[in-house]
């Protein structure tokens, strides 16, 4: 049964993308172990993430947007240390067979890993036995020339802009967006946030509010963007906890303290949202984005540091990308307001879910 489940539902529609790599995967599923070759004068990148039913998602989410979330997360760490994909392994602990969702789960996996150029090479399938829950676990390879040792955390220097790309936060309001439409908005608000944050999802647009769902549930991992990166960027990493809690870690490991501009954190969302200074509460539906920005997850956006003669460059790469801080002496993670004033910002991330209970 479990190699007739692989055959069908992995083997079998995943055999094109590995042929199509013949020079890479040399020997991929079947075998004992895979088999990759990295390009002469390159460096071997990997990457696992582990996502739990209740835990990491919905257990009534499309099983093709669970497919493609699980790679996504472990190719964004890829673009996060400018690696190009070689391939995936995947693990996969079912309480039952489901033919159905494994149908769905396959054809979400394979629809970002052929968009990416990386594909199944192995993996492992078994049974969850009493747990009722389902486990995925990925582990993908990626390769970087020899000259590119990645974006070390430690290497953020005093002087340098902090950067973002997209819109970090938009998960967050997709997030929010889900437990409004189960019933269940209270469960992630503290505190009198409740009617601050249902006013702000009253006031989102329909075309802002599908754009919030569809980052929560399928993110594109900044592939390309890391690619770029290489000898643009210093210290970088992936948005997966809360831009606060993750800029956090370049700060620890850099032993400095980064400034971000309220101002150029409500420039980016404005970009996305024109009409909400059209808003009688503008202001403070401004302010509440910014706190779902800080402490919201799961967008899977790249941020970075590098040195200001860097700017043009990094500007002149497409469109979407926001200088938003600076890196000072110190520590922490502070939000600096127009009026100059600064207040230390708690790098706790948020645990999205944490809570979820289906």
């Amino acid at each position: 049964m479990e190699f007739d489940l692989i055959h069908r539902y992995f083997k079998t529609p995943f055999g094109g993308l590995a042929q199509a790599n013949p020079d890479t995967v040399l020997f991929g599923i079947g075998d004992d172990c895979a088999t990759l070759r990295l390009a002469p004068d390159f460096h071997l990148f990997t990457s696992t993430d582990t996502l739990v039913e209740g835990v990491h998602f919905f257990s009534d989410d499309p099983p093709r947007v669970t497919g493609w979330k699980a790679l996504a997360s472990n190719l964004s760490d890829l673009a996060a240390s400018g690696a190009s994909p070689l391939g995936f392994t995947l693990n996969l602990s079912l309480p039952e067979i489901d033919e159905n969702w494994l149908a769905g789960f396959s054809a979400g996996l394979l629809d970002i890993a052929t968009r990416f150029n990386c594909p199944l090479v192995g993996g492992d399938t078994t049974s969850a036995g009493s747990n009722p829950l389902k486990t995925l676990s990925i582990t993908v390879f990626g390769q970087a020339p020899a000259s590119h040792l990645g974006f070390n955390r430690a290497h953020a220097k005093i002087g340098e802009e902090v950067w973002l790309s997209g819109t970090p936060g938009l998960a967050r309001l997709g997030l929010l967006l889900e437990y409004q439409r189960r019933g269940r908005l209270e469960q992630l608000c503290k505190g009198n946030e409740l009617p601050q944050v249902q006013a702000l999802l009253a006031a989102m647009p329909a075309q802002l509010r599908q754009i919030a769902v569809s980052q929560l549930g399928m993110p594109v991992p900044r592939i390309e963007l890391g690619l770029q990166l290489r000898g643009l960027a210093s210290a970088c990493l992936d948005l997966s906890d809360g831009l606060s809690g993750d800029l956090a870690h370049i700060s620890s490991a850099s032993e400095v303290s980064a400034i971000l501009f309220q101002s150029s954190l409500e420039s980016m969302w404005r970009k996305l949202w024109p009409e909400i200074d059209q808003q009688a509460n503008a202001a403070g539906l401004l302010k509440i984005l910014l706190e779902q920005t800080l402490a919201g997850g799961d967008d899977f956006e790249l941020c970075w540091t590098a040195h200001p003669n860097r700017h043009d460059a990094i500007q002149s790469l497409k469109a979407g990308l926001h200088c938003v801080g600076v890196i000072e002496p110190g520590s922490g993670i502070w939000l600096q307001s127009q009026g100059a004033s600064r207040e230390r910002v708690s790098s706790c991330s948020f645990n999205h879910f944490a809570e979820i209970q289906n």
